[in-house]
């Protein structure tokens, strides 16, 4: 592999590479290059034994190949690199041509070196076997998802199980090459969103059964639900013996679990959102506002309600901490003057969404105080409206990303809702990370988000960050892979 960088005076600096090595602005980086757009470790040039690799270091839309953001892509022929928008750029090419079918976590989209979408990757594995030629691992996959189409929600733990056997096996491969780790840690990123897609999906027709089928037909679907849920289990184990959590601290690793809980790819999530999550920790200490908010919601016995409400919505019941940047747990909050009018309650509904959600608007919704006739003051069926509200939000425009949720609840769904449909329909283009990192969020709405997911970070484990609280979500039963009660 032969590496050329043009400098700012046009002269040329060319240096050959036999083995694997990142680009970037560290001292330790193997081509070292400066720039105010260059990250530490902004790209990785890898070889998998057959052909060369390179992988983004730097996050959502900070590397490009010919203009378009990359992430983890083959290298055929000679490639144009350019190290973020308007950084240097690095050409590589090498004189070795790859084998038919590469060893990577997945194929190269046909005629191209992009990647496939999650809706590429359901459709092409979802194909009949046999419809056009493929590799023995495309096959595999193609008969594993064939499977989980046609055989009843019982067999959706053998699929996965048989899945993961092909990964693990393959892990005995990659474990005498370094390199090979990247390409199994992009194939568990790949298999999450293909999992979240059809997650979404199994939402979806929920909402269609529940409200039309009989209840022996509803309590099947629940137990559907349940066993995608130990599926997930699965996937976490697996992603934890990758080594997701192995190299960072205890307390990182709390931030990365949180994430995830939240709908997030705990395998993608950029080191700059770690960072800002341990930077508005250190806020809520300052402040002293978590205290004093969390015993309210302790006194009043809301965290038992609303946990039920989220859990039983199939959400997860950290949503409690919304509350918490909203009003504090105040019921009777009464937030500042919209052109919608004034926000109200815990949840903070303007009139509009409240009504749309089940609850009575007061007489007095145009002023500036408590109305005892105004249901979004009722905090047990305001919560149940948040439950309803947050998780139409969830299924439909937000494609299970937690972290857009939120920034939907903030900004305001008719603000967002634009920004939203113009990204691709699929959980891995459309997601907070992809929000921020190609359209302008305003500082509320991150500092709203980050202060969510930090507040929900520090009760997972108060004492580890230095906070004298209690955990306003009851403790969860904890039940092993045979679904026996193990919280004990």
């Amino acid at each position: 592999m032969v590496a050329c960088v043009t400098t700012a005076s046009g002269e040329q600096d060319e240096r050959a590479f036999t083995s694997p090595f990142v680009i970037g602005s560290a001292p330790e980086c193997e081509l070292r290059i400066r720039g105010a757009e260059v990250a530490p470790q902004h790209v990785q040039v890898l070889r998998d034994g057959i052909s060369w690799w390179i992988r983004n270091l730097a996050g959502p839309g900070k590397a490009f190949i010919d203009g378009a953001p990359i992430q983890f892509v083959p290298l055929e022929g000679e490639a144009q690199v350019q190290l973020g928008k308007g950084g240097p750029i690095v050409s590589l090419r090498f004189a070795e041509q790859g084998a038919s079918e590469p060893v990577a976590p997945a194929a190269p989209a046909p005629g191209g070196d992009r990647e496939l979408s999650e809706a590429e990757i359901i459709q092409r594995y979802i194909k009949p076997v046999g419809d056009a030629p493929a590799g023995k691992q495309t096959m595999m996959f193609r008969a594993a998802f064939q499977s989980v189409q046609k055989k009843s929600s019982r067999r959706y733990h053998l699929v996965i199980g048989a899945i993961l056997l092909v990964l693990v096996s393959a892990g005995g491969v990659i474990a005498y090459q370094r390199q090979k780790l990247h390409a199994l840690q992009a194939t568990a990123e790949r298999f999450f969103y293909a999992m979240k897609t059809l997650e979404l999906r199994t939402a979806q027709l929920e909402e269609l059964v529940l409200a039309n089928a009989a209840p022996e037909q509803a309590a099947a679907l629940g137990q559907s639900r349940e066993r995608l849920k130990h599926m997930e289990g699965e996937y976490d184990a697996f992603v934890r013996e990758l080594g997701a959590y192995g190299k960072v601290s205890e307390r990182q690793r709390y931030i990365l679990r949180v994430a995830r809980r939240f709908g997030e790819c705990e395998v993608n999530i950029p080191g700059a959102f770690v960072s800002e999550v341990e930077h508005y920790i250190e806020r809520w200490r300052q402040n002293g506002r978590l205290g004093i908010a969390l015993r309210r919601a302790k006194q009043h016995g809301y965290g038992v309600v609303i946990t039920r409400a989220f859990t039983q919505a199939g959400l997860p019941p950290q949503y409690i901490y919304l509350a918490l940047q909203e009003s504090a747990f105040d019921e009777r909050a009464v937030g500042k003057p919209t052109r919608y009018g004034f926000a109200k309650g815990m949840w903070q509904f303007i009139s509009l969404t409240g009504h749309q959600y089940g609850l009575r608007i007061g007489p007095m919704c145009e002023q500036a105080a408590y109305d005892p006739q105004d249901e979004r003051f009722d905090w047990p069926k305001a919560t149940r409206a948040a439950a309803k509200y947050i998780r139409k939000l969830t299924t439909t425009d937000a494609q299970g990303s937690g972290l857009l949720v939120m920034a939907s609840y903030n900004w305001g769904e008719d603000k967002v809702r634009g920004i939203i449909l113009s990204m691709p329909e699929n959980p891995r283009e459309r997601n907070f990370w992809q929000l921020i990192a190609l359209h302008d969020v305003p500082k509320e709405t991150r500092d709203y988000v980050l202060s969510i997911v930090s507040a929900a970070v520090i009760c997972e484990n108060p004492s580890l960050f230095g906070f004298d609280l209690e955990c306003p979500i009851p403790p969860q039963p904890r039940i092993d892979e045979l679904g026996r009660d193990r919280s004990s």
